[in-house]
Order: C-alpha cells, then sequence, then structure tokens
C-alpha cells in the first residue's frame, strides 16, 4: 500500500524532528546552567580570596600600628626600640602589600557570566546562519 503524504509516516517524521529539537534545546540548557553553576562558584573563591586579603591586611596593620606605638614608648630603653621598630616595618609593610594586592584585584573586572553569554552569543550567531537546519 502507498502512505499518503500528510499520513501518518508524514506525522510520525514531524514528531521525530520535534522530539530531536526538544531533547536538543533541553541538552543545550543543561549545557549552560552547568557552565552557569560553574561560574558561580568561581566568583565565590575570587570573593572569599578578597576578603582574606583585605581581613589580612586589617590584622597587619593594626599590629603594626601597636608595635610601632610600643617603638614610640620604648624609644628611651637601649636596643630593644630597635627591634621593635623593625617588626612595627615588617607588619605595616606587609600590611601594605596585601592592600595594594587588594586594590588591584578589586579593580579586575569581574569573569561572572562571560563564558556563559559568550556561548550563547555563538548560540544564536549558529542559528541566525542556518535558520532551517537542526543539529
Amino acid at each position: 500500500m502507498m502512505q499518503n503524504p500528510g499520513g501518518e509516516g508524514a506525522r510520525e517524521g514531524l514528531f521525530a524532528a520535534l522530539k530531536n529539537t526538544l531533547a536538543t534545546l533541553l541538552t543545550i540548557g543543561k549545557t549552560r546552567a552547568e557552565l552557569l553553576v560553574t561560574e558561580l562558584e568561581e566568583e565565590k573563591y575570587r570573593l572569599i580570596s578578597l576578603w582574606a586579603k583585605a581581613i589580612g591586611a586589617a590584622f597587619l596593620l593594626a599590629v603594626g600600628m601597636i608595635l610601632g606605638v610600643f617603638c614610640l614608648a620604648l624609644a628611651f630603653w637601649e636596643q630593644r626600640v630597635i627591634l621593635f621598630g623593625l617588626f612595627a616595618s615588617l607588619f605595616i609593610g606587609g600590611g601594605l602589600i596585601l592592600v595594594f594586592a587588594l586594590k588591584r584585584q578589586a579593580a579586575q573586572p569581574s569573569k561572572l557570566f562571560r563564558a556563559s553569554l559568550a556561548e550563547l552569543e555563538s548560540d544564536m550567531a549558529q542559528l541566525r546562519r542556518r535558520p532551517g537546519s537542526a543539529e
């Protein structure tokens, strides 16, 4: 028997194509969601690093200032002043290094969602190039 062009065979082909298109869209969505989660985790680690540097800088600067005050208080003792002054300089220097590193890292733009947006742009460009074909 011959099948009519608009019969069951055409419907099965249409449903199979629709099913494949839906499966492709779901796979693309899953991939994009996984990429989004990865980018969120990277941003979380970046923020933790910024906070750790900020806390370290604050601590070292505070200890350096305290030691600086002790250095002034002990200015008239024998060689202890040099020792306290040296340690105060080390703590203040370490704190300043962390502050500059913190400023440099904070000034860098966040890379949050860049890969996801690039992939979405790539998907849109592919869809615009081949409007009739499904891969």
